[in-house]
């Protein structure tokens, strides 16, 4: 009978951690965190997609400051910044990566040419949250 309430214990005091957890990361996203920064590999969106519908419902503008995220809520405001050139636009996330895509965002063309990479393809950018969706 010990070993099934020191169980039972151990199971609710894990549930309680995990809820807490929960709740500390939801309020930190619902108020949009300015403390929330994340380095990583940044490419653009290949011109093909120019006109096609996105994960949001807009339709893809490469002239536009957009991007794409697979975590962020769409409607979240960035700061995205080149680590090699300081260069730094604000985009919107309107869309999704691909599950296998590894990088951290895709963004539009025009962002990629003011971030100053449209010729290199890749670059390392951090983000920083302006605004949540």
């Amino acid at each position: 009978m010990r070993k099934k309430n020191r169980w039972l214990l151990k199971a609710i005091l894990s549930v309680s951690l995990m809820s807490f957890y929960s709740i500390s990361v939801a309020k930190v996203e619902k108020q949009g965190d300015t403390q929330y920064r994340k380095a990583g590999k940044a490419s653009y969106y290949n011109d093909k997609y120019h006109g096609r519908t996105t994960t949001s419902g807009e339709i893809y503008d490469k002239n536009a400051l957009t991007a794409a995220h697979n975590k962020l809520p769409l409607g979240t405001e960035l700061r995205v910044t080149n680590l090699k050139n300081n260069h730094s636009v604000v985009v919107t996330v309107n869309d999704r990566l691909a599950k296998s895509n590894k990088r951290l965002i895709d963004v539009s063309k025009k962002a990629a040419k003011e971030l100053g990479f449209l010729h290199a393809g890749l670059t390392n950018v951090k983000i920083e949250i302006l605004s949540m969706g």
